[in-house]
């Protein structure tokens, strides 16, 4: 008998179904062993190593899939193609004990479809030591700062928080966000815009240039003084032109784009999204959800091709297919993008909750490998004057785009998509030549601001965390939930704003350890991963370096928080014993406002939520 053991029961019976008699599918349901969550579970002392306990509640299914592993002939670990995937895998071994050299081979496969499972099993590989190592340290480094930094933080602020290596560097990218739009000084300025008309069209055109500067009044009154000049002035056209642009398709799905583009199109959240494509990656209908590739395998830009020819005609096909770059810092290049399993399963095949982010993915893929859209831009300079040999020292810009071939655009174009060459461009100027005669129509002022940065909306944090390099796609979506969970935020409208208690914390992580929360050495610690990924660097060596670092501030930060508890006036006991030391309860202040804990925290960590006891007024005597 061979066995495969994949992550998730439903993926398990889909497998089996491809697979048929002589075959095994087991599912681990994830994670089957990581540390233990009441105590730091790393021995610092010895060469940082883990102490890995099994999970609550899968001591049996730990049981069953021993068993399995020993009693079969073959077995092959098909969980899920990434790092954590392969750590599970290296835990599932380690927990069968002495195999004596039965053959387990790795797995690896992209797509839950017949030929893609099929292959990775005629295929299969040894299990990659590197990316268990990359994972293990990836663990160890989030393990000592979060159970390191979040007692200090509680200590030195006097409420129950925590701190996370990837959490906290979010939350500080909102905190530093809102406060740049607090110290944002608004500026009121006045421009002038012009209607006119060529060949019984009219269009608009901005004034551009005035002597050689661009064009900005800071009073209104300065604008109206030189309309009143133009009113009863000439209009001819400077130099003008026709450029053909051609406006190319976005790259295929990675998952921070799908988890942006889902909240501006769709309206849902990261975890959403995330949950949804778990449920279409099961189901066989889209690649694997968690990667920052853009690559795409020949044969899915093949199928692509032949859907695109078929549907829309050989018009819509480029010559050669494209090919992408990610921009993402760190990226993992070798990854595919996400992209549907089989393009031949249009958009209404699929039903449920995630037909309309299939019908995305869908839409985004077949995109990528269609032509580009095809525009004309029409650009002029506009000049005025009493005469054309004595013209004003002013010049308007008009300039417009019109679609000529829609190409990709047939099938999708990104929700809210901007152009950013699109500054001041609309369909509506004619094409114009120079020296032509104008007729003015109408003169306006209009009025604008300058605006301070936008808050960032949850699809903007993701987009700015995959810029910095900070994080996985496995953790975009986990760290923004986190931080909204925790209340360091909150949602307003559609915009994430840190709250009282995010500020305080946030300001603490940056000021006590201002280079693990630094932006920039996440990032670095990230591509230090990956190196350690790529058998580059040794788990060791990525340890020894960050403690070094670490182990400084970690030793001024606890003076700190020391101090912080020695000014601090000391908690009123409320007169009840801890059920769990014996110590006293007193009233603390936390993240969700106050509650009852031990005052030996964080020796003792037993808490309680502050119950509301109602006055009890007594009837006066006599």
């Amino acid at each position: 008998m061979k066995l495969v053991i994949v992550e998730s029961p439903v993926k398990s019976k889909r497998i089996a179904g491809y697979l048929g008699e002589g075959w095994q599918v087991e599912a681990c349901r994830g994670h089957v062993r990581d540390l233990p969550e009441t105590e730091l579970g790393v021995s610092i002392e010895q060469d940082f190593r883990p102490q890995y306990q099994v999970l609550p509640g899968k001591s049996n299914l730990v049981k069953k899939l021993a068993k399995a592993i020993r009693a079969a002939d073959e077995v092959y670990l098909a969980t899920d193609p990434d790092r954590e995937g392969e750590a599970i895998a290296w835990h599932l071994l380690a927990l069968a004990g002495d195999l004596k050299g039965k053959p387990v081979f790795r797995a690896v496969f992209n797509a839950i479809t017949e030929s893609a499972v099929k292959a990775a099993l005629a295929e299969p590989r040894p299990l990659d030591a590197a990316l268990v190592e990359a994972q293990q340290s990836r663990r160890v480094v989030d393990r000592l700062v979060g159970y390191l930094v979040s007692p200090l933080a509680c200590k030195a602020l006097d409420g129950r928080l925590s701190a996370g290596r990837v959490q906290s560097v979010a939350l500080r990218l909102v905190v530093e966000r809102e406060r740049e739009i607090e110290g944002f000084t608004v500026e009121t300025y006045w421009t002038v815009r012009a209607v006119l008309e060529a060949d019984g069209r009219w269009f608009d055109a901005r004034l551009h240039r005035l002597k050689d500067t661009d064009v900005k009044f800071n009073a209104r009154e300065q604008a109206e003084k030189l309309v009143g000049l133009l009113n009863d002035v000439s209009f001819w056209v400077g130099k003008a032109g026709q450029t053909l642009k051609l406006r190319n398709p976005l790259p295929p799905f990675t998952t921070s784009s799908l988890q942006q583009a889902a909240a501006k199109g769709l309206g849902l959240s990261p975890e959403k999204t995330m949950t949804l494509a778990q449920t279409l990656y099961e189901q066989g209908l889209i690649t694997y959800h968690r990667t920052d590739g853009v690559s795409v395998a020949p044969e899915a830009q093949a199928a692509a091709r032949e859907v695109i020819g078929r549907e829309y005609g050989d018009v819509y096909l480029p010559p050669i297919p494209p090919t992408y770059q990610t921009k993402a810092a760190n990226a993992q290049e070798a990854h595919e993008a996400i992209r549907p399993a089989d393009v031949a399963r249009m958009p209404g095949d699929a039903d449920g909750d995630g037909a309309k982010l299939y019908a995305l993915v869908w839409q985004r893929f077949m995109a990528s490998q269609m032509t580009p859209a095809r525009y004309t831009l029409t650009a002029a300079l506009i000049h005025a004057g009493k005469s054309r040999e004595r013209p004003f020292p002013l010049v308007f810009k008009a300039q417009g785009r019109e679609l000529t071939f829609d190409g990709f655009l047939r099938v999708y174009e990104e929700p809210d998509d901007v152009d950013v060459e699109g500054e001041d461009e609309s369909g509506g100027v004619p094409a114009l030549k120079e020296g032509q005669a104008l007729t003015l129509l109408d003169l306006s002022i209009d009025e604008a601001q300058t605006r301070p940065p936008a808050r960032f909306s949850e699809a903007a944090l993701v987009q700015a965390l995959e810029k910095h390099g900070v994080g996985r796609p496995s953790t975009y979506a986990s760290m923004v939930a986190v931080i909204k969970s925790k209340q360091y935020v909150a949602l307003k409208q559609k915009w994430l704003v840190p709250t009282d208690t995010g500020v305080r914390l946030c300001d603490f992580v940056v000021e006590r350890f201002p280079k693990v929360f630094d932006v920039g050495y996440t990032a670095r610690l990230e591509a230090a991963l990956d190196r350690v990924a790529a058998g580059e660097v040794s788990r060791l060596d990525l340890l020894s370096t960050f403690w070094r670092g670490f182990q400084p501030q970690l030793k001024t930060a606890t003076e700190y928080a020391l101090a912080q508890v020695k000014v601090r006036p000391k908690a009123k006991a409320i007169g009840e014993a801890c059920p769990e030391c014996g110590g006293d309860l007193i009233e603390r202040q936390g993240s969700q406002g106050a509650f009852i804990g031990c005052a030996s925290y964080p020796t003792c960590s037993y808490t309680r939520n502050l119950e509301y006891k109602p006055l009890v007024l007594h009837p006066a005597e006599g």
